[in-house]
């Protein structure tokens, strides 16, 4: 005889909200408000019976109405956040007041209504905090995951993208290969390298890091093989460079693609003899170093017209990661957002700013020239001048505020139909103004007086220029 079927339990929705309200008690009211396809809204009448439904609902906001008979007041508030600690709370007032706004806020509220409840900013409102605890989870998520599947801590990421450049991190850490990181600027080289590092035989040791464009070649020569007393002028004492200093350990070599032939020449007789001679001496020192380079140049390009060596090319591209930019992993701009937002506020003691969903929408859409760089630096400014408080569209900067989704541009160009034509034809203009100063600065690396003279301007008028379109200069740095 055949058992019985037993039908499958039906799957837990996306987004669980718990209304605690002793006015409503069939919950219409939070019902039509905020009901939605996978979103359970679970409604009780009573604090207990609220405090009670918490470990079976798991909530992501509860809603809590501060008149309940058993818990009034600030007390059911308190005893919320002492049973689901890090749970969104918004809590209703029957007698609203600024006092009683600030003390519910105070107390670990999210937010604050009062009644009567409008069905509108009461949706608004949960969904701003389902939002950022839907946010929060993923950030969780991905420190979970980086720390625990691949040890890294600094390395935050769901980007199918990433996740392949930390299984090549995995693959090569343990190796002593020489590795090539490529990206564009603010892409994150250096966390890279030092996630290599750290996972290596060699991570008791040194990772000595040098900006190679950051120096004349002089100069780079003994930062990189340091110089005997009076080499050159200057040179009042003896001076160890970084290959001496990374000496059983690893050497970041950034910006490679910036040094000089006389420079790479050098650099590849290293590489292959792990021997050198300081700068004006002569005894030959060998060292034990591991070798991470990155570049933001086209090597391929830079070997086709002579600019950098093809036998150095070769020798550094043993074991090749190739970083994506952040306008091809946005999927990680909200829980790279919401991280750097933390940790800007944790620096300066300030609490975080909330990013209204409007807001984080305009976020996505934009290309971020700058990368993860442009970004965590956008968000110290924010939680600098948003503290506390929601971020809103009006406090974007001026290029995001601009930005369009993908499909709605034409050759790189944002198309908005819905402004006339000689608004538009400016906003054309200003665009293709401002993509022709970021590929300048780019190419200068920020540096205003190079940037002035490429353009034919004056370095006033660059600065002009970048102060009306957007452009930051730290960006390109």
């Amino acid at each position: 005889m055949a058992l019985p079927s037993r039908s499958a339990p039906a799957p837990r929705a996306r987004e669980h909200v718990l209304v605690i309200d002793p006015t409503d008690p069939a919950g219409r009211t939070y019902q039509v408000a905020l009901g939605a396809p996978d979103r359970a809204i679970h409604v009780c009448t009573s604090a207990q019976e609220g405090l009670a439904l918490l470990g079976e609902v798991r909530p992501d906001v509860v809603v809590a109405a501060l008149d309940t008979a058993d818990l009034p007041g600030l007390r059911l508030l308190e005893a919320l956040r002492h049973r689901a600690p890090g749970t969104a709370v918004i809590v209703v007032a029957a007698h609203p007041n600024v006092e009683g706004a600030v003390q519910a806020l105070r107390a670990g509220a999210v937010d604050y209504l009062g009644r009567p409840i409008s069905p509108g900013l009461l949706s608004e409102k949960v969904v701003r905090a389902l939002t950022s605890a839907r946010t929060g989870r993923q950030l969780a998520q991905a420190q979970k995951e980086a720390g625990d599947k691949w040890g890294f801590t600094q390395l935050l990421s769901l980007s199918p993208k990433m996740i392949r450049v930390f299984d090549a991190i995995r693959s090569v850490a343990g190796t002593d290969a020489t590795v090539l990181i490529r990206g564009e600027t603010g892409t994150g080289k250096e966390l890279v390298a030092r996630a290599i590092h750290d996972r290596s035989r060699r991570r008791d040791k040194n990772l000595i890091s040098i900006n190679c464009g950051a120096f004349t070649e002089t100069l780079l020569e003994s930062e990189l093989f340091g110089h005997e007393k009076g080499s050159f002028t200057g040179a009042v004492g003896r001076r160890a460079g970084v290959f001496e200093m990374a000496d059983g350990g690893s050497l970041f070599l950034d910006e490679l693609g910036e040094t000089s032939l006389s420079v790479q020449v050098n650099l590849l007789r290293v590489l292959e003899e792990m021997r050198f001679r300081r700068v004006g001496g002569t005894e030959p020192i060998d060292v034990d170093v591991r070798i991470i380079a990155a570049t933001n140049v086209n090597l391929e390009t830079a070997v086709h017209e002579r600019k950098f060596r093809e036998d150095l090319f070769y020798r550094l591209n043993v074991f090749p990661i190739t970083l994506p930019p952040l306008r091809e992993r946005p999927e990680d701009i909200p829980i790279l957002t919401r991280h750097f937002l933390m940790d800007a506020a944790k620096e300066y003691q300030l609490d975080p700013p909330t990013m209204v969903p409007e807001a984080m929408e305009l976020v996505l859409r934009y290309a971020w020239p700058g990368n993860v760089r442009q970004l965590r630096a956008l968000c110290e400014r924010w939680v600098i001048q948003c503290a506390g408080r929601d971020l809103r569209v009006e406090d974007l900067p001026g290029e995001l505020r601009a930005g369009g989704k993908p499909d709605e541009h034409v050759g790189g160009l944002f198309i908005d139909e819905s402004v006339p034509l000689p608004q538009l034809t400016d906003r054309i203009v200003n665009q293709v103004e401002r993509a022709y100063l970021h590929k300048q600065l780019v190419r200068h690396k920020g540096h205003l007086t190079e940037t002035a003279a490429a353009c034919g301007v004056t370095r006033r008028t660059l600065f002009n220029r970048m102060k009306a379109l957007g452009l930051d200069v730290t960006a390109y740095k």
